[in-house]
Parts: structure tokens; sequence; C-alpha cells
């Protein structure tokens, strides 16, 4: 029970913060994830009119509106520090802080710690056909996959940076840098198993590469080529190959999609096996059935290949439903699976995430997991409950 109590605690650990996506946006007609977010597949930086939208769509409404104020308009505390710094047209900045309570729990054996997951400052930039984003933090423990420096603790972190241009009426964007891999659902669990075991988080899975990406009406993609984290040392564990995905709306609050990664390195950092190849291929969905209610799916075959030694395969998958109480209160719950080697595990999220204002979340969790155990052997129960508060200024 310790065992498992410590490669939870670890796993929560080494995945240190967690960026913005909501998938379940498509509850309000939006498909595309470009049309808020600097990444045109979605996650971490928003626009200007991402902020509104954060005030109009996602945050509790506390307040009537002064008379002569229309609906659709907003405050000007949903800017850049509260709207006390405007910007320029063309650059989009925010700082991201996020905090947490973190409890694990394995038979008899407890932990239970304070996490500080995100100090952030984070730009984008949109001149003409020029397209830009970057990160800079800091971090007390772990991220060394981000960090930029190389301390045992307390490093400075970047986990995107990136130039690209966009042409095509702004249909295609070209990118070279460190970025999020294309893949999947973009969901903010990052511990979640179609994150974990496909390496596809949007924390500190980034990878260096050139990606090109396509924002349709009806049709988004994007494909990278990726030539390796240059912030893991040393240069053996990097990765090289392709990670991509396309998605089809069906209809305005329902899209499908599939994805496909295959990455070589000469030493798998995650299993410490030489020349080994890895692959994930899998499908996922988002369908609003009526407003309040959307589900969220995605299925993933994954494939190891080590030098001199058998191929191995597995599957993940996960199946979310999201209600959102009034504005602004969502509650969830999640089933996933995970079978590696001759393991099968199940887990399972409940949670209560409540956007209080444009710039503050305040979110629970209860992750209960049951880790598989070869034939023979025992199955290990393990409960992580995580409280988070994230500012957005």
């Amino acid at each position: 029970m310790r065992i498992a109590l410590l490669l939870s605690t670890l796993l929560l650990l080494l995945l240190p913060g967690r960026a913005e996506a909501y998938p379940w946006m498509i509850r309000h007609g939006y498909a595309s994830c470009a049309t808020c977010h600097v990444d045109p597949s979605g996650g971490g930086l928003v626009t200007k009119y991402g902020r509104a939208q954060s005030e109009l769509l996602l945050a509790t409404q506390w307040r009537k509106r002064p008379e002569g104020e229309q609906a659709g308009e907003v405050s000007r505390s949903t800017g850049f520090l509260f709207g006390f710094a405007p910007l320029p047209e063309w650059l989009d900045l925010g700082i991201s802080l996020r905090g947490a309570r973190l409890s694990t729990r394995a038979g008899e054996a407890r932990d239970s710690r304070w996490l500080q997951m995100v100090t952030d400052l984070r730009g984008g930039l949109n001149a003409g056909p020029v397209r830009a984003g970057a990160s800079i933090g800091y971090l007390h423990q772990r991220g060394l996959p981000t960090a930029i420096t190389s301390r045992d603790k307390d490093n400075l972190v970047s986990r995107e940076h990136w130039l690209g241009l966009q042409f095509l009426d702004d249909t295609v964007l070209v990118r070279a840098g460190r970025m999020n891999l294309p893949y999947g659902l973009r969901n903010v669990e990052h511990t979640s198993w179609v994150r974990d075991a496909t390496r596809t988080d949007i924390n500190e899975d980034q990878q260096h590469g050139l990606a090109v990406a396509y924002m349709g009406e009806r049709v988004r993609a994007e494909l990278m080529g990726i030539a390796g984290n240059f912030q893991l040392h040393p240069s053996d564990y990097r990765e090289h190959g392709y990670s991509g995905y396309a998605e089809l709306a069906l209809a305005e609050h329902a899209a499908v999609g599939l994805s496909s990664l295959v990455t070589h390195a000469a030493w798998d950092v995650a299993t410490l096996q030489p020349s080994s190849t890895r692959q994930a291929h899998g499908l996922f969905g988002r369908w609003a059935l009526f407003k309040p209610l959307v589900l969220l799916a995605e299925a993933d075959l994954l494939l190891q290949h080590p030098q001199g030694g058998p191929t191995s395969s597995g599957y993940t998958g996960l199946l979310q439903a999201d209600y959102e109480l009034i504005q602004g209160v969502h509650a969830m719950v999640a089933g996933e699976a995970l079978r590696q080697t001759d393991t099968t595990s199940i887990g399972a999220w409940l949670t209560l995430d409540w956007f209080i204002g444009p710039h503050a979340e305040l979110r629970l969790d209860a992750n209960p997991r049951r880790f598989g155990a070869p034939p023979g052997g025992q199955s290990q129960d393990v409960l992580t409950l995580l409280a988070q508060l994230h500012l957005t200024i």
C-alpha cells in the first residue's frame, strides 16, 4: 500500500501544474479552440476575446447589470491586471497562479501536503501574419522537463516558446518551437491516464519541433514533427517522431476526432529501456446532449517496442460527463481505465469546479483508483483528494 501511495503522490508532484483547456465549451457552440486561445489547439493563454468569454460564459454572475449596460458587454476588470494595464491589440499577456492541497491515502498510509503548482507569466503576439507564444515561470519543486535552469529545486520554467506565421485567411498556422503535443482531448486533468500514458498533457509534456495547424469551419487539425524536448538532458532521452490529430464538427454541439503519435528515443525516459519506440493511436469525441450536459470521451491503443524485446500493447480510455448546475458551477464524473502489459487498472473522478469570477477558479477533486497487479498479485486502492485555487490575472 505504501508503494501505491508513493507512486500516486509522485505522479501528482512530477506533474505540478495544470494549464487551462475546457473541451466542454462545445456546449456554447465553440468547437474550435483557436477562437479563444493563442494555441490553435487550445489551452494556456487566452486572447482578449477569450477573456471576455470568461466573464460572459464561464464565471458565476454576481451582479445585476447597471442601467444602460447592454447584454454581452464586459467589464474592464476582465483585462490584464484587472484592466489597469491596457494592452495594444497585437499583444496578449496573462499571469497564472495556482496552489493546491493534496491528500493521498493507500490502506493505512497517509500523505498530505501543500503544492505550489503554477506561477507563470504568459505572452502572445498577433502582428499581421506573425504569431508567437511564450511562458516563463517558477517552480519550487519538480517540473524538470520544463526547467530552463538546472537546480535541484527553485527552477525557472518555460512550458512554451514558439514563433509562427498564419495565412490563408487565418486558417493555417505554421509554428516552430516548444509546443503542446497535438493529441486527443485537451483536457485539464493532466494526471488522467489518457494524458499520462500517452505523455501528451499540456503541463510539462511539451516538445520542440515544427507544427502545422488547420482551423476550418468544420474541421480542425494539427500535425507536429517532434525534434525532442531540448530542456531534457542528456539528449539520449529526447524523443523524435510525430504527433497529430484531426477533428470534424458533426454539428454545432458535437465533434469527433482521431489522433496518432509515434516517437523513438535512444533511451526511454519513463521505462529506462534502450532504443525504445512508442506509439499511441486513438479516437475522441465531444457531445453536448443539451446545453448543461457535455460528454467527453477518448480511447487510445498503446504500443511500446524496446530494442531486443517484444512489443507490448495496452490501452487507456476516459469517459467524462460535465453538468453545469448554474453558470460557473460544474459537477463532473468520469471513469477511466488503463491496461499495460499484464495489469489492468481502473479509476474514477468526482469533481466540483466553480468559476467564482472571470479571474478565479476553485476546484475539488476526488480520484479513487484501483491499481492492477500481475497474476497472483494483489491490487492496490489509492484515494487522492485535491483542492485547487487558480487565479488568472
